[in-house]
């Protein structure tokens, strides 16, 4: 059988129907498309905010776990132009897929043009006095220790206001024994103007009293006071000469200022504990042994702010020393044992003259004497790498009334410790907790810098120059596609559709 040929036509009508449904789709795909490419340039602000972060200072990363982006990519000069130049270059390479070694099997459709691209604000290291490496580093802590561990940190706070406490009845208890002293001093001076006066009256030699022993403990305290506390402490062993120059630390100039204003996450005394463990990780001290970096006695340093290790290590000795003093104090005036053994000692030395007063003197000057000594020899097991507990009991009590006239003696051979309480770190970090956390935060910023100063592909770093966050804004031209026949259909023009994206981006 053969087959029956039919002959097919379309109207015009149906063509120009057909040719406006086309039209349409083609707008409907246009707008989609135009859609899609505002989302586009929103990804490529960020993909350009994220690059330009990504070439971070990875010195400073390794040696600090802090993430920062050196704004003057290594020449010392600080330039938003030319981080300006590295964010357009990457939002350049994104917006244009033809460029690359697949391009050739690129096919763009979204047709995105940038006309301007610019870093509108930026936040530094150095803003608020470190805040920012604040914020860094209490998250570095918190994501190594745990939120767990800060309860463990706080008892250190709990010893630092136990510590202020009995310091300053220490000065108190010290001030008012001098006063005591002065005052029964005057009375014994009158007491043997008055012998001589009546002695000579009768024509006679006055017959002083004096006091049945020889020795006296206080002279040997008052001659170690004269001396160099540092050179009695680490028994004269060589210090380090090591200084830096002030002057140019982040904590003594007027650091640039970023315009990026940062939301402050870790706040608290909860907080700054955290932030003083990472001080204690990161920063070497008197009896650490890695001494790399411009201070060899880096945590010194972040407590005094002096120009030189042995300017800080003397600071910190004293800082010790006093709290150590107070500590001594408060056990050596309770214990009923000691007070007798003063008091005993105190009426030998001056009782013959009468005078309660000075009697009485005498034995807490005694008490504050061995308080003293006591304190000194912790020192020196402190710097020995020893332990001395925070509060002392007779076990741990090291110093005999008996012994205080050797006292320089036994400093000079060295003292074991107990063996068990707090070491030299541990102390650190109570003084760290009386210190104000603002200036720990810009002293670290400073031993930061000379650090890295000290290595050559770092040679001319400065906090100050750290960019942490940046605010950036784009703006784009979209290039119409798929209007060449709804232009030829319905008239419809495409036109240049005008996008401005604003982006942000923060190191956390």
């Amino acid at each position: 059988m053969g087959g029956k040929r039919e002959k097919g036509s379309i109207t015009v009508f149906l063509s120009l129907i057909c040719m406006l449904f086309l039209a349409l789709i083609c707008t409907a795909v246009e707008s989609a498309r135009v859609q899609g490419a505002k989302a586009q340039t929103a990804n490529i602000t960020g993909m350009g905010n994220f690059s330009v972060l990504g070439e971070f200072e990875k010195e400073l990363l390794d040696d600090y776990e802090i993430f920062s982006l050196d704004g003057s990519y290594g020449k010392g000069s600080f330039s938003i132009d030319e981080v300006n130049s590295h964010l357009k270059t990457f939002l350049t390479c994104n917006t244009d897929p033809k460029e690359g070694i697949f391009s050739a099997a690129c096919f763009d459709p979204w047709k995105l043009q940038l006309d301007d691209s610019s870093v509108k604000k930026y936040a530094l290291l150095t803003d608020d006095s470190g805040e920012p490496f604040y914020q860094q580093a209490v998250d570095y802590i918190k994501a190594n220790l745990g939120v767990e561990a800060a309860g463990l940190l706080m008892h250190y706070r709990e010893d630092a206001e136990k510590v202020t406490k009995w310091q300053d009845e220490y000065e108190k208890r010290k001030q008012e024994n001098e006063s005591a002293m002065a005052d029964a001093e005057k009375v014994r001076d009158e007491k043997i103007k008055q012998l001589e006066s009546e002695a000579e009256a009768a024509g006679t030699e006055a017959a002083l009293p004096q006091p049945t022993v020889r020795s006296n403990p206080l002279k040997e305290i008052a001659k170690l006071s004269r001396r160099s506390i540092l050179d009695i402490v680490t028994g004269n062993k060589a210090v380090s000469g090591e200084s830096v120059s002030t002057w140019s630390l982040p904590s003594h100039s007027w650091n640039r200022k970023g315009t990026m204003k940062i939301k402050r996450e870790n706040t608290g005394i909860v907080s700054d504990a955290m932030f003083r463990e990472y001080l204690l990780d990161y920063f070497p001290n008197y009896t650490d042994e890695d001494e790399e970096g411009k201070l060899a006695y880096q945590l010194e340093y972040i407590l005094g702010g002096k120009n030189s290790d042995k300017s800080n290590l003397k600071y910190t000795v004293n800082r010790l020393l006093l709290i150590r003093e107070g500590m001594n104090y408060l056990y050596c005036s309770g214990d009923g044992t000691m007070n007798s053994q003063a008091g005993a000692l105190a009426f030998t030395l001056t009782g013959f003259l009468g005078i309660p007063a000075l009697t009485e003197a005498t034995k807490h000057a005694l008490l504050l004497a061995w308080a003293y000594g006591e304190s000194l020899i912790d020192l020196r097991i402190l710097l020995d790498k020893g332990k001395v507990p925070l509060s002392k009991t007779a076990a741990s009590w090291v110093l005999t009334l008996e012994n205080m006239e050797y006292l320089s003696d036994i400093l000079a051979g060295g003292v074991s410790g107990s063996g068990s309480g707090l070491e030299y770190r541990d102390y650190l970090r109570i003084l760290l907790n009386l210190g104000g956390v603002g200036k720990q935060k810009m002293r670290a910023l400073d031993m930061v810098q000379e650090n890295l100063r000290e290595k050559d592909v770092t040679s001319k770093f400065k906090a100050e120059n750290c960019i942490v966050g940046i605010e950036t804004e784009t703006k784009w031209t979209i290039k119409p596609v798929f209007f060449s026949l709804a232009q030829a259909v319905m008239g419809i023009r495409g036109e240049d559709v005008r996008v401005t994206q604003k982006g942000s981006m923060l190191y956390e």
